[in-house]
């Protein structure tokens, strides 16, 4: 049984229980409930996977990075209704029981397909709706409108193809909830550089510190530094082998350093206590040198 004290000791959320017209009973039914159908949750999660994996190949056109699927944890879902209706006073979390929350909940069987380049959602969008098509009347097909969140000032790639909803938030993700062998699943698409943001936001703000301008600050900068990850990544793939080959006429000049054989010449340096003359090294300047001559000329 779920022992209140302990929850609202590991969960902030006992304001928002307080503003709710839920009572813990109910919510101790449904945790109960949920534990208790713990096994068809967790093989619908691997089944789902193993789904929209079939039939995808490598010489196909869908490019998918990486997938993986999870079960909601009991407490977790709990907390979230808890947040619902006392936080956000969700209409759509009205009148949860034990008979409807996984109707209501849509996320208790969640898979997450990660993709390299932002452009690549497209081949996945048209993959998932011929895996879920909305009109079949199988247990395998999509139930609501895909939606694709974004932050405003983003390039705009989705078109008229998909929902948009924008936001000042540094989240960026597409979701998709279908229905697959009677319980309803949420598929989450975004990019590598898109889930180290969600993940790092997560973590430090979301859902307890939403307010807390410092991580609202720096969160920001940090979804802002990896869009422009994923746009440098983009252009790179758009550009092409050709456009590379001519990109590179531009970086002709570039030099590396070779640390290699500054490791050699350090040895060397330390067991002859000689500086090679009119090496590159040695027209660097030295930083200690300079300082201190720096603090002299100023007496």
């Amino acid at each position: 049984m779920l022992d209140k004290e302990q929850f609202f000791k590991d969960y902030p959320v006992w304001d928002d229980f307080v503003k709710s017209d839920l009572k813990w009973e109910v919510l101790q039914e449904i945790h109960e409930d949920y534990q208790k159908r713990d096994k068809d949750f967790k093989s619908c999660a691997q089944d789902i996977k193993e789904y929209i994996l079939k039939d995808i190949s490598d010489g196909g056109n869908i490019v998918i990075h990486s997938i993986c699927s999870r079960v909601k944890n009991p407490e977790h879902l709990i907390e979230k209704i808890i947040r619902k209706r006392g936080n956000e006073q969700s209409q759509k979390y009205e009148g949860i029981n034990v008979m409807n929350y996984h109707e209501i909940v849509r996320d208790l069987v969640g898979v997450r397909i990660l993709i390299l380049a932002k452009e690549q959602w497209e081949e996945v969008f048209d993959w998932l709706m011929m895996k879920f098509p909305e009109s079949s009347k199988e247990e395998c097909r999509i139930v609501e409108q895909p939606k694709a969140y974004t932050r405003y000032g983003d390039r705009d790639i989705f078109h008229n193809k998909i929902h948009r909803e924008h936001t000042n938030k540094g989240y960026r993700s597409q979701h998709y909830v279908v229905e697959f062998k009677r319980l309803y699943c949420e598929i989450q698409v975004r990019t590598l550089a898109e889930e180290v943001y969600g993940e790092f936001d997560h973590k430090v703000k979301y859902p307890y510190r939403e307010n807390n301008r410092f991580l609202k600050r720096y969160t920001s900068i940090v979804s802002q530094l990896l869009n422009s990850v994923d746009e440098i990544i983009s252009t790179c793939f758009q550009l092409g082998e050709e456009g590379w080959k001519d990109c590179e006429s531009f970086c002709k000049e570039d030099t590396y350093i070779d640390w290699k054989n500054i490791s050699q010449w350090v040895v060397s340096a330390q067991l002859t206590d000689e500086v090679p003359e009119k090496t590159e090294l040695s027209k660097r300047i030295d930083v200690a040198e300079y300082g201190n001559n720096t603090i002299l000329r100023k007496g």
